[in-house]
């Protein structure tokens, strides 16, 4: 099946609320584009859903009377619902486009998902003194790409606890064995020890390994909780690829726990709570929320059934000083009644902030280069094809018989394979891949002829505009939690995608480096209509502004290292809706970042969830939807939503709170 009939297809389907057919979910299956193509589609039906919303009584006016008659009563303030106030008294500004700089400043300090004023010892969470740690701050994530590009092997063993994935059992024990040898041979094993009440319940024996060409993960599906411990989907499965491409990140090598490169070493800084010995060995402990640690995690939890956490948890990990190499990570339930709801609505037991819920611990770990047997495995007859294949890569050094074009610069990564897609149904394109790579850094250069999607290849929507030489453009995107960070280039000679896990700044040199001018996207690209309406996206914010055709409210106060990286103007019969795209530089895991979407002459949409509640804000009353993380309100004529399923309500009201004119 082609591409144009696979999305025609999904098309029909959404438009008829129904599944798609079969021939359409095996190519969805095998094919990025279409499924890029899938969440496209889905947005723009998820930004019109209130244009072709019922009627339904509106409220705010009389809602409205009640706070004005209160606010007038007992200016300038109101005390927040008990069931959201954070850990104590909370006051939520009435006044249009003001905010208290308390109240700003606690939810601004608490987007970290971190509470200062705590240092880590090998007990554990106590008060203390954090010690001089100002320089390190800087300098570990440049020691942890050092350690990246340095490292040809490593053997450790982790012992892992979990506490509260059911009532029935409260904790869990495993060990998991962990290989790499560079660039690509990666086995990680996880044994499951726990005790469980019999033998019905699905253990967590997982088993994750590649050669680079082939990938093989096995354990058992993901099962929702109510069902244990019965439970039909969590039968053992098997998943195989062979002629993998270089680094796919399909199928990729969640080696995180080995040097954390998703995020740590592609931060500007780190946020360093302290240093201590333990078992003899000097480590500096380093925090960062959940959201931005899921990396860690994915190394040991590819598949099973694991326990949720809150965006917000606190993540600790301990480096070693020497190697830079994660030694121990927990992770401490964040504070406040927001975690708490959300705990209650996943059936969670009250859970302390001073107490972990999950440790990862290294018992041993050693940089030996292990063994090639040791990542050797037998390719099941069912193995799926990704159709790559290798070339020499002397063959890549002959620019006329290869058509590879390289970068002048690959910041001293050798390169390690070459070779090309066979051409396919769902790939009807040439796609050829160089890689490189020393120790775990990595870096692959795709180019991609006859292009015919209408859109960049390998990035988004909402990929932000990024200067090359001699007034060239780049389109850039930070890594997500399936994705490296990437930059698209759009040529004369063809399109082009540079991946990598090196920092944003090392990626975007490489791209200046290659010998092509990268173009502004045709017209063509940026306008996708159907019949009640059209998107039109690749904007900036200027441009978003100037084409909405009523005033917008942008915000003057956004989380640390949050910034505007692109828009898009959607026409839904009458009304115009305004998505404005807001990421941090390095990594945005969800894939999303912040939103912010406005609308013209709209009421709020009907609820769609027993848990929405509505809270003041901005001299009006906003729905909040924690399933959704969106806030939403009708200011005067236009609806207002910001959603980051990365924050919580108190980081969306200082947002909304700072909202402004441009």
């Amino acid at each position: 099946m082609r591409c144009d009939s696979a999305q025609a297809g999904l098309s029909a389907a959404m438009d008829d609320l129904r599944p798609v057919t079969e021939p359409v979910a095996d190519h969805l299956n095998g094919c990025r584009h279409c499924r890029g193509f899938l969440a496209g589609a889905q947005r723009v039906r998820t930004l019109a859903r209130f244009a072709v919303a019922q009627p339904v009584p509106d409220l705010v006016p009389s809602i409205m009377r009640k706070v004005r008659a209160e606010a007038a009563a007992n200016p300038p303030r109101v005390r927040a619902p008990a069931a959201l106030e954070l850990g104590g008294q909370a006051d939520y500004p009435l006044a249009p486009r003001r905010t208290s700089p308390r109240v700003r400043t606690v939810a601004l300090g608490l987007a970290a998902g971190l509470v200062i004023g705590f240092t880590v010892t090998a007990g554990g969470l106590v008060g203390g003194n954090r010690g001089n740690t100002t320089a390190l701050a800087a300098e570990i994530p440049r020691d942890l790409l050092g350690a990246s590009a340095s490292l040809s092997g490593y053997r450790a063993t982790f012992d892992i606890s979990e506490l509260h994935w059911t009532k029935s059992v409260p904790v869990r024990t495993f060990v998991a064995d962990l290989a790499f040898r560079a660039p690509e041979d990666f086995r990680v094993s996880v044994r499951d020890l726990t005790p469980y009440p019999s033998p019905a319940w699905p253990r967590n024996d997982l088993l994750l390994a590649t050669d680079g060409r082939t990938w093989q993960a096995s354990g058992p599906n993901s099962c929702p909780l109510p069902l244990l411990p019965a439970c039909p989907q969590a039968r053992p499965a098997v998943i195989a690829v062979r002629d993998r491409a270089p680094f796919d990140a399909e199928t990729a090598m969640p080696t995180d726990v080995i040097v954390p490169m998703t995020v740590l070493a592609a931060s500007d800084r780190v946020n360093v709570l302290g240093l201590d010995t333990i078992a003899g060995r000097g480590e500096v402990a380093v925090a960062l929320a959940y959201r931005d640690a899921t990396p860690l995690f994915d190394t040991f939890q590819f598949l099973g059934s694991w326990r949720p956490f809150f965006p917000q948890d606190r993540v600790i990990v301990w480096l070693d000083r020497k190697t830079w190499f994660p030694m121990r990570y927990q992770v401490f339930p964040a504070p406040g009644a927001e975690r708490a709801a959300w705990s209650s609505r996943q059936g969670l037991p009250i859970e302390g902030p001073d107490s972990p819920i999950f440790s990862a611990t290294a018992r041993s770990f050693s940089t030996a280069v292990p063994a090639l047997a040791l990542f050797a495995r037998r390719t099941p007859a069912a193995a799926s094809d990704d159709g790559f294949h290798d070339r020499p890569v002397a063959a890549a050094m002959i620019p006329a018989r290869s058509r590879a074009i390289q970068p002048a610069s690959v910041r001293g990564l050798p390169l390690v394979r070459y070779g090309a897609y066979a051409r396919s149904d769902s790939r009807p394109f040439d796609e050829s891949v160089l890689a490189y790579a020393r120790g775990l850094s990595w870096l692959t250069v795709t180019r991609v002829l006859s292009w015919t999607q209408g859109s960049p290849f390998g990035v988004g929507p909402f990929a932000e505009s990024v200067e090359l030489p001699h007034g060239g453009i780049g389109y850039y995107e930070p890594a997500s939690a399936s994705e490296p960070r990437r930059v698209a280039l759009h040529t004369t000679k063809g399109e082009f995608l540079l991946a990598s896990n090196l920092p944003r700044a090392e990626l975007l040199a490489v791209a200046r480096s290659v010998p092509v001018k990268g173009l502004p996207q045709p017209p063509s690209w940026l306008l996708h209509r159907w019949t009640g309406g059209y998107v039109l996206d690749g904007l900036t914010v200027d441009r978003a502004v100037r084409r909405a055709g009523f005033p917008l409210l942008l915000p003057r106060s956004l989380p640390t290292g949050y910034r505007p990286v692109a828009a898009e103007v959607t026409r839904a019969g009458r009304t115009n809706v305004v998505t404005i795209s807001y990421r941090r530089p390095a990594a945005e895991l969800d894939g999303v970042g912040l939103l912010l979407s406005e609308a013209t002459g709209q009421p709020l949409p009907p609820a769609t969830d027993a848990d929405q509640v509505m809270v003041p804000l901005r001299a009006t009353i906003a729905r909040w939807s924690p399933d959704e993380s969106r806030l939403e309100w009708v200011e005067g004529r236009t609806y207002v939503s910001l959603s980051a399923s990365a924050f919580d309500l108190p980081e969306l009201l200082a947002i909304a709170a700072s909202l402004g004119a441009p």
